[in-house]
């Protein structure tokens, strides 16, 4: 099994991507670990692609920006202002954590439907 790549649809506008980052939190994973990988940003979707040489697809994800109820920023372990958290309409919470966060905050803050 390959690598997972992201490509960005025809219909859809890159924001940024290959911006690496952490994941902590994450929907149907137990605990709440640090998953270093990668962020893609684009108009529709945010998808993570972890890093990793094992196990790497079981905790990339992607989702749809239509789907994203609320967004606001958090600390990362320990203490560390760099986390934005993801509510999604299903109540699913991803936490990202993102160096520059004050960008990618404002970006998905002005673009969720």
């Amino acid at each position: 099994m390959g690598k997972k790549v992201f490509e960005v649809a025809d219909n859809e506008q890159l924001f940024a991507g290959k911006v690496s980052g952490d994941c902590w939190k994450m929907p149907k994973v137990s605990i709440n670990r640090q998953v270093s990988g990668k962020y893609y940003f684009t108009d529709k979707r945010i998808a993570f692609l972890a890093s990793g040489l094992i196990g790497t697809e079981s905790v990339s994800w992607e989702i749809d920006m239509k789907d994203i109820d609320k967004v606001k920023t958090c600390t990362t372990p320990p203490f560390f202002p760099f986390g934005i958290l993801v509510t999604m309409k299903n109540g699913d919470k991803y936490k990202l954590s993102i160096l520059k966060r004050k960008k990618y905050f404002d970006w998905i803050s002005e673009n969720i439907a």
